[in-house]
């Protein structure tokens, strides 16, 4: 008795391939695995499915459009996340762009695989139908050759009588299920077909083109979204939708990239609009959310934010945006919650991860921040939040070259960007190279001229302020500008921890330590946690020698040393 497990057989289209040998590689698509010479190979998800529409096209080229589809079918990136995402393949493969073996990029053009790529089919038989029963020695032939033609008939016969049913009921079973899907998809359209009706074809089109600037998160892209929100509000002026674009644009402008008070304001009246053309839109309230958010008013955008998820109980970003700002407020319980909730709603989307790993940076739980960093830079690597954050896990961890390392590789791809000069400078700041530090502070200080009190500003104020007894008064100056501003901020309504820090600090500057520790205790009562930032700071030398901080040091790393740790396996499943 003979049994063959496997064959392999010609491609054709009657079959499917199964594999692709690529040089030295086996590409397993049947068991998703990828080997070389027969050990496997580990390689990220995108990077696999890069690989497979690498190796379908051979020896075509792919475009970067024709890739970016395939491999991102439901979402928008920008041609930085292919140009990363091949960099991870490489990696994977240990290929080299300068002397490639595997991927080449064809300038202007695209990307295809060098060498040979062979297609194979391997099918699984089953045993049944290997088996030879004419050697089986164990059943006699009892029938004579012309009996055994006499029932081999109607046996014939009743074999195709059964071939028939089951084709049958196969068929009946197909067409009823491609009734019911083609009856889910009528009935899932008209949420889009609608609203193109409502608002008309063209307002429609120039809204989804602001969506998609929108979500390239850069400074450029943000800018073009928000003049196509404009021009799809100018063809409809009651576009409820279009005005939350815009808001969330304005937002994300003052947020990222240096806006003005006037891009904040502009955030909150559009969110505004876009309630009272809809009252019972999720895209309106989580713009006004968002619009609090930049504000400082962390109870508004959460209350904003709890209405959208009634409307809308799976959207990703209202859940994430909701995990981070209980995150912010140090409600660690009610983060995890939603943190849960929005990598349930999407496993792969790059924002929620990254808004876990902070969670979990806050709370001390430091190897598995850095597992989320990880996880959210390798699904979108021109997420500059997540440089930002793992470079302030780096510092944290005082591995400053490492910080510096991931800066620098960014700043290839977006020189001069404010968020990832600033990391550079606090690289500098908490290694205690200060006059480094000071000029990357200033570079941050032109950048963002338009928030005149921002993270820079301020520790440019502190820095100089050791110098000669003339810039003494010039800094204190500053200081009582930049108390006033904050000052301000907090009357009209902001709880950011991170605006009661600066006060502490600016107060310690100005010699004025009752005052100093009283906005240090807001600060930390508003959720800031007693970490690095606080241990480090310039400005809190004097106040660090107080018995009452010594107290209050004490009392909080103990309250954060006793936080329970999540259910780590729960989040590494997904």
């Amino acid at each position: 008795m003979t049994e063959i497990k496997n064959a392999t057989v010609v491609v054709t289209k009657n079959n499917k391939v199964t594999r692709y040998l690529i040089d030295d590689l086996n590409l397993d698509v049947q068991r998703g695995e990828l080997t070389r010479n027969g050990e496997a190979l580990t390689i990220p998800k995108l990077s696999y499915e890069l690989l497979v529409a690498l190796a379908q096209a051979a020896p075509a080229l792919l475009s970067q459009q024709e890739l970016m589809l395939k491999v991102w079918p439901d979402r928008v990136i920008g041609d930085e996340t292919l140009k990363q995402r091949v960099k991870l393949l490489r990696k994977s493969l240990g290929d080299s762009a300068c002397d490639p073996k595997y991927i080449e990029a064809v300038r202007g053009r695209g990307y295809r695989i060098i060498p040979q790529v062979s297609c194979e089919c391997v099918v699984k038989r089953s045993p049944s139908v290997t088996l030879d029963s004419s050697a089986n020695d164990l059943l006699p032939n009892l029938l004579s050759s012309s009996l055994h033609r006499w029932w081999r008939r109607p046996a014939y016969i009743g074999l195709l009588i059964f071939v028939v049913v089951v084709s049958s009921f196969i068929l009946t079973s197909l067409f009823y299920q491609q009734e019911a899907e083609l009856k889910a998809a009528v009935n899932a359209e008209p949420s889009i077909s609608l609203l193109e009706q409502q608002v008309g074809k063209s307002a429609y089109n120039l809204y989804q083109r602001g969506r998609e600037y929108y979500k390239r998160y850069r400074a450029q892209d943000n800018k073009i979204a928000i003049d196509f929100y404009r021009r799809a509000i100018a063809e409809k002026p009651t576009f409820s939708q279009a005005y939350a674009g815009l808001s969330q644009a304005y937002s994300q402008k003052y947020f990222q990239f240096g806006g003005n008070e006037k891009s904040k304001q502009a955030a909150i009246d559009n969110a505004y609009l876009a309630i009272s053309y809809n009252n019972n839109s999720p895209d309106a309230y989580k713009a006004l959310g968002t619009a609090y958010y930049v504000s400082g008013w962390l109870s508004k955008s959460i209350n904003a934010l709890l209405r959208a998820e009634k409307i809308a109980l799976d959207d990703r970003e209202i859940l994430t945006n909701l995990a981070f700002i209980y995150s912010e407020q140090g409600k660690f319980a009610q983060a995890l919650f939603w943190h849960e909730k929005a990598l349930k709603a999407d496993p792969n989307y790059a924002v929620a991860m990254l808004h876990l790993a902070i969670t979990l940076q806050r709370t001390e739980h430091l190897e598995l921040a850095l597992h989320w960093y990880q996880k959210s830079f390798e699904q979108q690597p021109d997420y500059l939040l997540t440089t930002y954050h793992l470079a302030h896990l780096y510092i944290k961890l005082e591995q400053f070259e490492k910080a510096r390392e991931i800066i620098a590789e960014s700043l290839t791809v977006q020189p001069e960007h404010p968020l990832l000069l600033e990391a550079l400078a606090d690289s500098y700041f908490y290694q205690g190279k200060e006059k480094t530090a000071n000029i990357y502070y200033q570079k941050v200080a032109d950048k963002r001229e338009n928030q005149p009190f921002n993270h820079a500003n301020i520790l440019l104020a502190l820095l100089e302020n050791s110098g000669s007894a003339s810039q003494e008064r010039i800094n204190k100056l500053l200081a009582e500008k930049f108390k006033n501003q904050l000052i301000s901020l907090h009357l009209s309504g902001s709880e950011k921890p991170r605006t009661s820090l600066y006060l502490a600090e600016i107060y310690a500057v100005l010699n004025d330590e009752v005052l100093a520790m009283r906005y240090l205790v807001q600060a930390l009562e508003q959720g800031q946690v007693f970490n690095y930032q606080i241990e480090h700071s310039i400005a809190l030398t004097k106040v660090k020698t107080l018995p009452r901080y010594k107290n209050l040091q004490k009392q909080k790393q103990k309250e954060q040393g006793s936080l329970p740790a999540p259910n780590i396996d729960k989040y590494f499943d997904n």
